[in-house]
């Protein structure tokens, strides 16, 4: 029993001496700031000429774009309608957004605003970002590219030598003939199983990163967009003047709709108004005839008294 234990941990052990080889190689290679075409040895090409030697050997960059947009507008609904039709246009997919806030008010304030996050195919993703800038003000545009291209490889190596191991483990189980040495090697293949599925998963997510560009765009409802350039005298001169026009205008409109929308309430205060006017000219006049009268009874007697003497 102890010698097929022995035999069959033999080859074990070497195989994951080959293993640990292989790893020491990629990384070494990786910190000396070289990129591995998948092969070992005479295959490591200095950083220089990375990208020389990716096109020769098939191998390509692996970058993630990230924008994120600031921006308003004052057709809220139009421009996210047009953000849907263009996304879906470009082959991607709106990952989530959310609307918050309440329409323009009629002197121009409030205003909603949104949030959208946009995966966008990569090689499409200029013509989203032009599609943004021509229906809407951009505020801010910030893009990031992240390279991945020394992680993909180092995950992928690992990968790969994980697979050549299981393979190997695969051997020595069909030549255990001990429950010490199935127990051994069942219990290594799960872990290589384990983390080969957790690679690959990273594969996956790093393949999806590149394969789609992400946007965040973030959307505010304005009822006067942001000059983009500073504007001379004369231009806010003309704006200023082009507001106070369009001041006065909304007042006048307000103030007509406030009548009008009052007017039953309106006529009743002026009909009231109107009578009580009336009310107080008519005894106006009686209060000045009463006074006209007492003074002509007064200067009556007098005349008689004055005849008298």
């Amino acid at each position: 029993m102890e010698t097929a234990a022995a035999a069959v941990s033999m080859p074990e052990a070497g195989a994951y001496e080959n293993e640990r080889e292989g790893i020491a190689l990629d990384k070494a290679a990786t910190g000396q700031g070289e990129v591995s075409s998948g092969l070992t040895g005479d295959a490591a090409v200095p950083a220089g000429n990375a990208a020389e030697s990716g096109r020769e050997s098939g191998v390509s960059r692996k970058l993630i774009r990230d924008v994120t947009m600031e921006v308003e507008t004052r057709n809220f609904d139009g421009l996210l309608e047009r953000i849907s039709e263009r996304v879906e246009e470009l082959g991607g997919y709106v990952e989530s957004s959310s609307v918050s806030g309440r329409s323009l008010n009629s002197d121009g304030t409030g205003g909603r605003d949104a949030s959208v996050k946009a995966r966008i195919p990569a090689d499409r993703l200029d013509g989203f970002v032009e599609t943004v800038e021509e229906e809407a003000n951009v505020l801010n545009r910030q893009e990031q590219v992240t390279d991945i291209t020394l992680q993909y490889s180092d995950v992928e190596s690992r990968k790969k030598s994980l697979e050549i191991e299981q393979e190997r483990l695969w051997e020595l189980l069909e030549q255990a003939e001990s429950v010490d040495a199935v127990v051994t090697l069942e219990s290594r293949l799960s872990q290589v199983r384990y983390e080969l599925e957790s690679l690959t998963s990273q594969l996956r997510l790093y393949d999806n990163q590149v394969a789609y560009s992400t946007v965040d765009l973030y959307i505010w409802e304005v009822g006067e967009l942001t000059p983009q350039e500073e504007e001379g005298i004369g231009a806010r001169i003309q704006r200023g003047f082009s507001d106070s026009v369009k001041m006065l205008t909304e007042g006048g409109v307000d103030l007509m709709v406030w009548i009008l929308s009052n007017s039953p309430v309106l006529l009743v205060l002026a009909a009231a108004a109107f009578i009580l006017a009336k009310v107080g000219r008519i005894g106006l006049r009686l209060r000045r005839k009463r006074r006209e009268k007492k003074a002509l009874g007064k200067a009556v007697p007098d005349k008689g008294e004055n005849k008298e003497q």
